[in-house]
Formats: C-alpha cells, sequence, structure tokens
C-alpha cells in the first residue's frame, strides 16, 4: 500500500524533474559501490584531452555519500523541481 502511494508520488513529478532526480539518485548509488567520487569531478584537462565527457554531466549529479545532507538535498531537489 506505501509503495503504491509512493509510486503515485513519484509519477506526478514532471519528466525532466524526475528524470533530474533520478540521475541524482542514481549517480549516488553507483558511488556506493560501483565507482568513486574521483572519478565523477569536473577536470577539464581529462575532458578536452582525455574524451571523458561524462565529467560535464555526472559533477552536477551527485551530491555526495548517502546520509543526512543527501536526504535534505533530495527533498529541497524536489520542492525546488516542482
Amino acid at each position: 500500500m506505501a509503495y503504491q502511494s509512493l509510486r503515485l508520488e513519484y509519477l506526478q513529478i514532471p519528466p525532466v524533474s524526475r528524470a533530474y532526480t533520478t540521475a541524482c539518485v542514481l549517480t549516488t548509488a553507483a558511488v556506493l559501490e560501483l565507482i568513486t567520487p574521483f572519478q565523477l569531478y569536473f577536470n577539464p584537462e581529462l575532458i578536452f584531452k582525455h574524451f571523458q565527457i561524462w565529467r560535464l554531466i555526472t559533477n552536477s549529479l551527485f551530491f555526495g555519500p548517502v546520509g543526512f545532507n543527501f536526504l535534505f538535498n533530495m527533498i529541497f531537489l524536489f520542492l525546488v523541481c516542482l
């Protein structure tokens, strides 16, 4: 029952905001298991000389490790994107 209300709330978010919020959560989840934050930061030399284009996007999607600050960042992101 709670899952369905959470799902309905998620589906009521506008599509662009939903995509951005989902990308932020997935990037943070990837840092927990697959990658390190060192692989996400903005470094112009790596972007232009080594063609690591993902660094242009991922530095704005990562809000730090999962914790109280991450929760508040996601809440504020949700409220601002509505």
